[in-house]
């Protein structure tokens, strides 16, 4: 009894713990995924639903269609706030893949099989919760590696290569070897490395027609699918863009490196040997393995043998893909851990058969799952899962988890979806000159064109050289045929990476965009007709302003106008009404009176079921977007003013103003430009409030938002 106690109990602990595993390991990777690539990938997903057609005609990939058809899969199974679980779920799925195939390698040689559960834990753990930069994301090679490992396990799968069963588990096989070349031709090794061991299992089946359907199942099957992606763009008249992303820009990235393939081998040498400095355990693991297999080879069986030559050939693929492909970045080396994983978990299973064999059966396997778990968090390090914890015991909704990111939304990026609110909705397209993905998802809206970066219009290549040469032929037709489809409302560009002039790019925006707002990070222009409706819109008619106190106010209202004596104490609850809702537009001219503390006007957006309200100051001679207790961002109201956030300069000059109020955003003009913008949410209504000096308000007209503010007709 005490013994099956202990056994219960540990086997409950261990549960646990794996348990928590995978709910920390779901959580901290919703926000780990939204790394470069995958919001690259997603940028392109986006852009597909909006505008239709293939992945190709929408973004330039330089791999195969796997990779956009599961981000487009991850869009159709969630939200848009979701969309980032969905890819947290998938890497779970990829990670327990992974693990799977690590225990099956340990118990196919002999291995106890809660010793290959115990492997499978630590390799779980490293591809989810690991410090590693390939851990926790949705790479294509991360597919890659889980395509491969799906594959070795149906070929090591005990009851695949039955009479029933041997073709279709053939198909599969071949149908994942195909998904992977076609991802990236350079995995062919890998490939041909899973395949091999699927060839030594057929060798099982006594049908010789069946054996012979397998086989050659096994050979075309992989090639048909690999091919089947330019076969599908050339039926639908899309090869051009299918081959120019595929083929033709890929090899400008690879010659654009300027290496001879002497010089790649070399470099490739460096690399390797740099690699296992920094991680000597993997050296470790790679030598005892090659060592095991030599020592070991004449005692293996024929299925051990399979299983020894293909780890090694798989080994040597990921090597050689990491090296032809001269992409080193530490995210890459996913193809490599997968191999070197599945060594050390054939190394372990022959320690266990040896030793197994002079000892006889380990009392304690029951507790090796609990052991591994332990020791894993202790070697690795337990930080993505005290960070996965927590988010996972904070969570409420996925809603409520995108609300508190927006309440921390930088101020700079405040003001520009404010300003894009006035003008587009969510998911409209946007012209951005940037060589980020990130614009595109944190202000909602798709690329207007399919070369969502600068680079690939200046032929900027990834650790490569830059140079027209590496422009692809068709850019700058196909670029005019976005903007045509696209139409886009308006254009950002980041301070920090001004146009690029004489572009086809740059003329494009200066013949169809206006400035409208120039602030410290970014510069917005609007289309002509967008920014004449924002920055000069249709005035209306004249209207008189009410007091919130009435008779009692201390404001002067008059025709058309409205004043605040300097020195007339006036409490924040005495505001001037100049609106009862939103969707309108409240223009006229201010002339700030600053009293001894200077001028301080502030347009409150009241929200009845809020304790805090959205503003758009005045302060002296600079504008300000933020709430009651938050200033989002501020800018001088003009040039020549000071750029020091805390100076005050007296500003005794009348200015022409605008507070224009769509169903989502407002907008200060001042003097023909933005100024300040904010995004509302349940306002429903307009005060004009002054905390410090007085104004005078003169030529006061209300008229209509703009026509794309969301308002409706």
């Amino acid at each position: 009894m005490i013994n099956r106690y202990w056994r219960r109990t540990i086997l409950f602990i261990t549960v646990f713990i794996v348990a928590a595993f995978v709910v920390a390991a779901f959580f901290d990777n919703e926000f780990r995924s939204r790394s470069w690539d995958p919001q690259q990938m997603r940028d392109y997903v986006e852009r597909t639903i909006r505008f239709g057609g293939t992945f190709y005609e929408n973004g330039l990939l330089n791999k195969g269609p796997l990779e956009p058809v599961v981000y487009r899969l991850a869009a159709a199974l969630t939200s848009w706030e979701g969309f980032w679980y969905a890819i947290s779920f998938f890497i779970l799925i990829v990670s327990g893949v992974v693990a799977w195939a690590a225990s099956r390698a340990t118990q196919v040689v002999g291995g106890h099989r809660l010793l290959g559960a115990a492997l499978g834990i630590g390799v779980f753990f490293h591809f989810t919760l690991g410090k590693a930069d390939y851990a926790g994301v949705l790479y294509s090679r991360n597919m890659i590696v889980g395509l491969l490992a799906a594959a070795w396990l149906v070929a090591l799968a005990p009851k695949a290569w039955t009479t029933e069963r041997a073709w279709r588990s053939s198909i599969v096989i071949a149908v994942l070897l195909g998904l992977t070349t076609q991802t990236l031709l350079v995995s062919a090794i890998a490939a041909v490395a899973v395949g091999l061991l699927a060839w030594s299992e057929i060798n099982d089946i006594f049908d010789d027609a069946l054996y012979r359907k397998c086989r050659r199942t096994l050979v075309v099957a992989p090639a048909l699918v690999t091919l089947a992606a330019p076969v599908y763009y050339a039926a639908r008249g899309r090869f051009d863009e299918f081959w120019s992303g595929w083929w033709t820009y890929a090899l400008y990235q690879n010659s654009a490196t300027g290496r001879s393939l002497a010089n790649q081998l070399t470099y490739g040498r460096e690399v390797i040997l740099r690699y296992y400095r920094t991680w000597p355990v993997s050296f470790v693991i790679v030598v005892t393995f090659v060592v095991m297999t030599i020592a070991l080879w004449r005692t293996l069986e024929r299925r051990e043998r399979a299983v020894h030559l293909s780890i090694s050939l798989w080994f040597v693929g990921a090597w050689v893909e990491l090296v032809l492909g001269q992409r080193y970045s530490s995210h890459y080396f996913a193809v490599l851990a997968v191999p070197t994983a599945l060594m050390a978990a054939v190394v372990v299973g022959h320690i266990y058969r040896l030793v197994q064999r002079e000892r006889g059966d380990f009392r304690s396997v029951i507790a090796w799952p609990l052991i591994a778990s332990v020791l894993t968090v202790a070697a690795w390090g337990g930080q993505h899962l005290d960070l996965g914890l927590q988010a996972a015991s904070k969570f409420t909704s996925v809603h409520q988890a995108a609300a508190a990111r927006a309440a921390n939304t930088p101020g700079n990026e405040r003001t520009v979806r404010a300003t894009l609110d006035l003008v587009s909705q969510a998911d409209d397209p946007l012209l951005t000159w940037t060589e980020f993905p990130w614009p595109y998802l944190n202000f909602r809206r798709v690329s207007a064109t399919r070369f969502i970066w600068k680079s690939f219009m200046l032929g900027q290549i990834y650790f490569g050289r830059t140079g027209p040469q590496y422009v692809l032929p068709k850019t700058w037709q196909w670029f005019a045929e976005d903007m045509r489809e696209a139409k886009p409302a308006a254009f950002l560009e980041e301070t920090a990476l001004p146009l690029t002039p004489e572009t086809p790019f740059a003329e494009y925006v200066a013949a169809n965009f206006d400035l409208a707002y120039a602030g410290p990070n970014y510069n917005i222009y609007l289309r002509h007709d967008q920014a004449a409706a924002v920055l000069f819109g249709d005035r209306g008619d004249l209207f008189s302003p009410s007091a919130a106190f009435g008779d009692a106010s201390k404001w002067k209202v008059n025709a058309a106008g409205a004043s605040l004596a300097i020195d007339s104490g006036t409490p924040v609850e005495d505001a001037l009404q100049l609106s009862a809702s939103l969707c309108t537009r409240i223009s006229g001219t201010y002339l700030a009176q600053p009293g001894a503390a200077g001028s301080f006007l502030s347009f409150r957006f009241d929200n009845p079921a809020a304790t805090s309200h959205m503003r758009l100051n005045i302060v002296d001679s600079r504008a300000m977007s933020g709430s009651d207790t938050t200033v989002f961002e501020s800018v001088p109201l003009s040039s020549v003013t000071s750029d020091d956030a805390e100076s005050e300069v007296t500003d005794l000059v009348p200015h022409d103003f605008a507070v224009v109020v769509g169903s989502m955003s407002a907008a200060l003009v001042i003097d023909g430009e933005i100024r300040a913008a904010v995004r509302l949410d349940g306002e429903t209504s307009v005060s004009l409030e002054v905390r410090n000096g007085g104004v005078v308000l003169s030529d006061l007209h209300v008229g209509p938002p703009p026509p794309n503010s969301g308002c409706g007709g």
